[in-house]
């Protein structure tokens, strides 16, 4: 095989993955760093005669770090086709670098070569930003779920059906630490995001705010404020928000209201008043608003005749306990008649947690009154 053959091959195989960097590696890079002038010479040694010589010069400017990034970047404008391939490689093993900023320069630099234009360059550098897209986001599945991450390749949703790419869960099984949190802006492809439990503050929205493409994100039960949620306006491919057991209240609607491309809101268990949901729901006219106190009855319903008639109860819910069968048919909600299941969502809505209401409903042909103490929406 000759050398372009070899160094294609060295271009098309998957990238070896970056050794970690160590905790003294400041240090001990700054003691041992190339000079201008040393990296000038490997920068010369690109195009050497020899392919050895080219080899070396390679992998010394990977070594290097972040300062061989600007001389990489500038051998480019000699337009060389054996300079240009090895800068990308370059900086496709630099943009994997275990080092946040190294990593970062070397990719912004593969971006700027890539820009629109008909060159051979600009095609070599978006095939390594996709490979690098696909090499990152691999690698901070296998570090999140390590960490304790829930990751799924698909979650069916009650509301929605079924979630595009895979869902990422950040609840009681997570132990990273806080900036462990950045290994969410590599995951491309994920179709949602739930974070749940006391742990998730505002500074946690801050990493979700580089996940730029997700288009579902759900909260419970988490220490985010209004101020927190400010962060959200950075998703602007976000069409699904949730919003379960957050303290936000109506401060929150001036961050909600600019939030214009999410489709469907689902506020529950809030602090919204009832003017705030209505001023929201006059700002964002297009979307789907479900605001909802926080109270849980755990009842499926289909519209009948008259009523809904019951035709699943969830396990341990409220509606269980109080002794609510399937079929039973639901004719009054605490002495408001029920037309259909979309008025008796309605009226459970307006309750929270704890409220004791009276069901109304026919079994069997015989009327019964059922006293329920809603439960958490869950």
């Amino acid at each position: 095989m000759n050398g372009w053959c070899v160094l294609v091959a060295m271009i098309v195989l998957p990238l070896a993955a970056a050794p970690a960097v160590p905790a003294d590696a400041p240090t001990a890079a700054a003691a041992n760093a190339p000079s201008a002038a040393q990296i000038q010479h490997w920068i010369d040694q690109l195009n050497a005669e020899r392919f050895v010589d080219r080899e070396v010069a390679t992998e010394k400017l990977i070594s290097t770090g972040g300062a061989a990034v600007g001389p990489v970047l500038a051998a480019m404008a000699e337009n060389n086709l054996e300079v240009t391939t090895r800068a990308i490689y370059i900086l496709q093993e630099l943009a994997l670098s275990g080092d946040a900023a190294v990593s970062d320069a070397a990719h912004v630099g593969l971006e700027r070569i890539a820009q629109p234009r008909l060159t051979s360059a600009a095609r070599r550098a978006r095939t390594a930003l996709r490979r690098l897209d696909l090499i990152r986001q691999e690698r901070a599945i296998q570090d999140l779920r390590r960490l304790g991450a829930g990751i799924a390749d698909r979650q069916a949703d009650r509301v929605f059906g079924f979630v595009e790419g895979y869902t990422v869960e950040l609840g009681e099984a997570w132990q990273g630490r806080l900036q462990d949190l950045s290994r969410l802006r590599w995951l491309r492809d994920a179709g949602e995001l739930v974070l749940q439990g006391p742990q998730v503050t505002d500074e946690w929205l801050k990493y979700v705010a580089s996940m730029s493409q997700l288009p579902m994100l759900t909260v419970k039960r988490a220490k985010v404020t209004d101020e927190g949620l400010k962060h959200l306006a950075d998703l602007k491919e976000l069409s699904v928000l949730s919003l379960v057991h957050v303290p936000v209240s109506d401060r929150a609607i001036e961050t909600l209201r600019q939030l214009q491309g999410v489709d469907k809101f689902r506020i529950y268990g809030g602090n919204l008043t009832a003017a705030g949901v209505d001023k929201l729901r006059q700002d964002l006219p297009n979307s789907d608003i479900d605001y909802r106190r926080g109270a849980f009855l755990g009842v499926g319903c289909q519209d009948g005749a008259e009523g809904c008639i019951i035709y699943t109860v969830r396990p341990d819910s409220a509606a269980e306990k109080a002794g609510l069968l399937m079929h039973d048919v639901i004719l009054e909600y605490d002495g408001q008649k029920i037309a259909d299941y979309k008025t008796l969502i309605a009226l459970i809505a307006a309750n929270v947690a704890g409220d004791t209401v009276t069901v109304k409903v026919v079994r069997e042909g015989q009327t019964l009154s059922k006293r329920v103490t809603l439960g958490e929406w869950e």
